[in-house]
């Protein structure tokens, strides 16, 4: 969604995420040297928009929910951002649980 939204290639950014391996702050300098990169507020508050109003299909929402022991109720979030951050959040801990 991000990539299609800046006006990326998918193959290049592959590419340079797989042959690199930058850290965030290398990628988005990366992003900001691309030819063609949409950037304007336009654009950028179109993406954030369409992001921001993003659902997850209710087998991904009942799984994320379902790792983190959370009841599929209108007490948990819904939208997929919140959804990626403790889809995020557990995979963090499950690292640092198997690294003690």
């Amino acid at each position: 969604m991000v990539i299609s939204g800046l006006g990326l290639k998918e193959e290049e950014v592959a590419a340079f995420v797989k042959g690199q391996q930058p850290t965030y702050p290398k990628f988005e300098t990366w992003v900001r040297e691309q030819p063609g990169v949409k950037r304007d507020k336009t654009s950028v508050d179109a993406l954030n928009a369409s992001i921001a109003g993003y659902n997850h299909a209710d087998g991904m929402r009942k799984s994320i929910l379902e790792a983190n022991s959370l009841p599929d109720d209108e007490s948990t979030p819904h939208d997929a951002v919140n959804l990626n951050n403790l889809d995020d959040w557990k995979s963090f801990h499950d690292q640092l649980a198997a690294a003690s």
